[in-house]
């Protein structure tokens, strides 16, 4: 193992890394540079602990709608608060020496939905019991991180790694802010007291051999900007991409691998949200999509959250190894409206278990 770091440290001479406590920072990286080798892993296991960003999408449209459309800043839409509930996923890495690490990926939305969503997975006795070494924030939307009080009031000193792009109002609510005096707005009576650490934009960081997340900066509604990516990257296997939304694409994001991880070509999966077809309507740009995803040869494609079920079920259709969900998540209190019935799950959902 330390013969591998010490192989990981030399491909970084001379890229101003900067080091806190194993974690591994390093500015935008660029076309000239040689290709990272970040290290291995044995393996990786997600649990989806919660998917539904939203229970009624034409709800959360008319929301955005009526207050000036996705141009708008979402501090300043009133949501529904009834509507809310949350994305987050429980990354679980082993090593060679059998040592496992686990990384909450987003925080969720509703704080009583993701109260609820922490304590079916488990993830809020481990937060108490300090075995989550950090939290990822991929980008700040309000489903992925205005249930931030959920973590924080389990852990309130947890590491957290975010965009350097984060809004202002976002950083003030990791100190302690309460916009709830608009409807939907959140609020954190935790504040957080760990390290945090923002990754530029083009820029990486490695929290550990084999994990390094990405920030790909990308324009996005509702006045955000920038997504954190995780690359994972198993042994025999490949690379596996974990995100929040995808909102720069799949395709950029496993070209963003082939041009700078070392073997970056060689795919083996993907989890979470691919932003393709959210609203359930097909367009044929989409198929671009697919095809990408077949020549990068993944054997594993387990999206959910802002993925249209019409696009999981045209890409099965075709031959993508798109990894069904169970009837898990009809243990959760609430469902999606357009909740799949028993039976019919075209991807992972709240409760299911993804083994790369």
């Amino acid at each position: 193992m330390e013969a591998n770091r010490r192989a990981f440290l030399k491909t970084l001479a001379g890229a101003s890394v900067v080091g806190m406590s194993g974690l591994f920072c390093l500015p935008e990286l660029q076309a000239s540079a040689p290709k990272l080798d970040f290290g291995e892993v044995r393996g990786l296991t997600i649990k989806c602990v919660s998917e539904v960003g939203w229970f009624d999408t034409e709800m959360i449209a008319n929301d955005v709608r009526r207050a000036g459309g996705p141009s708008m800043n979402q501090y300043d839409i009133p949501f529904a608060p009834d509507n809310a509930g949350g994305y987050s996923a429980l990354l679980t890495v082993e090593d060679f020496e059998g040592g496992k690490t686990s990384y909450l990926l987003d925080t969720g939305w509703s704080t009583a939905w993701m109260d609820h969503a922490f304590a079916k997975s488990g993830v809020d006795e481990m937060l108490r019991n300090r075995t989550i070494a950090g939290l990822i924030i991929s980008h700040d939307h309000n489903d992925h991180f205005w249930g931030l009080e959920s973590t924080l009031k389990n852990d309130p000193g947890i590491p957290i790694i975010f965009p350097a792009t984060l809004q202002e109002k976002s950083l003030r609510l990791l100190d302690g802010a309460d916009y709830s005096a608009l409807s939907g707005n959140p609020r954190n009576s935790f504040p957080h007291t760990g390290p945090r650490t923002a990754v530029p934009a083009g820029g990486m960081c490695v929290p550990q051999l084999g994990v390094a997340i990405a920030m790909l900066d990308v324009d996005i509604p509702l006045g955000v900007r920038g997504e954190n990516v995780v690359y994972v990257k198993v042994r025999d296997k490949g690379y596996v991409i974990v995100t929040g939304c995808g909102h720069p694409g799949i395709g950029r994001l496993i070209d963003h691998a082939a041009a700078n991880f070392l073997d970056g070509g060689r795919m083996y999966g993907c989890y979470g949200g691919l932003h393709i077809a959210p609203l359930e309507k097909w367009h044929p740009e989409m198929q671009g999509s697919i095809d990408k995803i077949q020549a990068s040869g993944m054997r594993k494609v387990a999206c959910n959250h802002c993925t249209g079920r019409v696009w999981a079920r045209r890409a099965q259709e075709q031959g993508v190894p798109v990894v069904p969900g169970t009837d898990g998540f009809r243990a959760y209190d609430r469902l999606a409206k357009n909740a799949p019935d028993t039976g019919a799950n075209l991807y992972v959902g709240n409760g299911d278990l993804v083994v790369f």
